[in-house]
């Protein structure tokens, strides 16, 4: 199995591309243009016949999943959460659309294949075992960051999506959701030798547990606060890492607001 990871200049978001016996996974294809071509040839040099087998993606934001349309020969892969959202129409799945509309738009981003869903899906289950070449992939259901999350284990690596970060706090949607994806990702990283987050540079298994470990202490003192209703005490909630970057604090108060301080 061979796994390369091409990273955005958009915070640090990876694209990871599977390949193994011919077959090729593309997880989370991004962003601009110029890297998506860069995907498009790495796929061609690994690949049988130059194309994908399929394209992944970890959860339905934006920064993850404009770059289907780079491989239109593949099928997408996402969470079963998501596949129905799509295909309900739902707002929040409208949502992320719109938000990457509004991206590319302010900054004079090039989108050809334009902003749309992939019609042709296939939503997978929690615990949902594919073999793709000679490897098997196992599907893990992660929410808390978004209700439409997933991972994969394949081979020895895990790909979290926007869990495990090293560059970011947890950027919260469910705290309760979030925190029991900690505990169970703390379980399978006792099974794998590498951890390819969604946003910065790969991880073994220990350097991705001890931000497992640090995140699960943020968000207990996040829930603690929420359950005296401690705003005081939230806001001085120490963030786990990246306390210098811009705009960190503000997902702080983010996360903060979303239980109700």
């Amino acid at each position: 199995m061979r796994l390369d990871v091409l990273t955005s200049g958009i915070w640090q978001t990876n694209t990871t591309i599977v390949s193994t016996a011919g077959a090729c996974l593309v997880i989370d294809p991004a962003y601009f243009p110029r890297e998506l071509d860069a995907v498009v040839a790495r796929v061609g040099a690994v690949a049988a016949g130059g194309r994908a087998t399929a394209v992944v993606f970890t959860h339905g934001h934006w920064d993850h999943v404009m770059g289907h349309a780079a491989l239109p020969e593949a099928e997408v892969w996402l969470s079963a959460a998501l596949d129905r959202a799509i295909a309900a129409g739902d707002p929040r799945a409208a949502g992320y659309l719109d938000e990457a509309r509004a991206f590319d738009s302010r900054w004079y981003v090039p989108r050809p294949g334009g902003h749309a869903w992939p019609t042709r899906r296939r939503g997978l289950g929690d615990g949902e075992r594919i073999v793709v070449g000679d490897a098997a992939v196992e599907v893990l259901q992660l929410t808390g960051h978004s209700p439409d999350g997933l991972g994969l284990i394949v081979g020895g690596a895990l790909l979290p999506g926007d869990h495990l970060s090293p560059c970011e706090i947890p950027f919260v949607d469910d705290a309760v959701a979030y925190r029991a994806t900690l505990g169970r990702l703390l379980e399978v990283l006792a099974e794998v030798d590498e951890v390819v987050p969604g946003h910065g540079r790969r991880l073994t298994a220990a350097e991705a547990r001890a931000i497992a470990i640090a995140d699960r202490d943020y968000l207990d003192r996040l829930l603690a606060a929420a359950a005296v209703g401690d705003r005081a005490a939230a806001a001085a909630i120490p963030l786990p890492r990246a306390g210098d970057v811009v705009g960190m604090v503000e997902h702080h108060r983010d996360n903060c607001a979303r239980l109700g301080l």
